[in-house]
């Protein structure tokens, strides 16, 4: 047989699939197979050739997921910059309007209307009306 046709197989990457798979409820017909191949103790050059391609697979599949969960991540942390950036900006309006309402006694009237229409009218939650009841 030639050098070229003999399968390399990372032991230590083996163990930690077969290790891996086993501990799953329900792996899958490539799991298992890798788990009988991995298990036995006398492979031949075909079951090595198999196995290095089915780990080859499980890697590439471990990548797919370790870049799906990054990509998640940096679009869970953009989701969240952006509603602070939204959180922000509306504390600093209402309290630019809080602010003109205690210099302006007919803007302090009109943010009043404008509360009591907002709880009145439904604007506000079921369960934020007992914080925000005091400022109407």
């Amino acid at each position: 047989m030639r050098k070229a046709d003999m399968a390399t197989i990372n032991t230590d990457y083996l163990d930690d699939l077969v290790k891996r798979f086993k501990g799953f409820k329900s792996p899958n017909d490539t799991q298992q197979l890798i788990i009988i191949l991995g298990e036995k103790d006398h492979r031949s050059e075909d079951d090595n050739r198999k196995l290095a391609v089915l780990m080859k697979a499980e890697r590439k599949a471990d990548q797919l997921a370790k870049a799906r969960a990054d990509a998640r991540r940096m679009i869970d942390a953009d989701k969240e910059k952006a509603r602070k950036a939204e959180v922000r900006r509306k504390l600093i309006w209402f309290s630019a309007l809080e602010k003109m309402a205690d210099t302006d006694q007919e803007a302090n009237h009109r943010l009043r209307m404008l509360m009591q229409e907002a709880f009145t009218e439904g604007f506000v939650s079921d369960r934020d009306k007992d914080v925000v009841r005091d400022d109407i």
